[in-house]
């Protein structure tokens, strides 16, 4: 997964060696892939991002993420940031775009539903 790593900045890299061994960094990536291809498919299938398929897939992929950050709020802009992967085969980034169209929307639904406000200030 060297394409994906080099990504990564040197923050993120060295906390992603401190959280995750080989056997767990693997598992967080095919998690990840599970999930895309899941948004493509429901994404093809004429779901709606707000549908409960849509908001079980957005609670799932927020699992995800809190897992991958340990809850750390303030890795999110780095993720996002990666999310772009400019330069990475742009097959691979046209499918990244067309899960991002599905499960982005499905997680603002998914925020508002449960109350959820990731961006917000601490003790705001």
């Amino acid at each position: 997964f060297y394409w994906l790593i080099k990504h990564f900045d040197d923050e993120t890299l060295d906390y992603i060696r401190g959280r995750f061994d080989q056997e767990s960094g693997l598992a967080m990536i095919r998690t990840f892939q599970s999930l895309q291809e899941k948004a493509l498919l429901l994404r093809e299938a004429g779901a709606a991002p707000e549908s409960e398929q849509g908001i079980e897939l957005a609670r799932a992929f927020w699992h995800m993420v809190m897992e991958f950050t340990n809850g750390d709020m303030s890795m999110l802009p780095q993720l996002m940031k990666i999310g772009s992967f400019v330069g990475v085969n742009s097959e691979w980034r046209q499918r990244q775009a067309q899960a991002n169209s599905f499960i982005e929307p499905a997680l603002g639904a998914y925020f508002e539903r449960e109350g959820i406000q990731p961006f917000a200030e601490e003790g705001s």
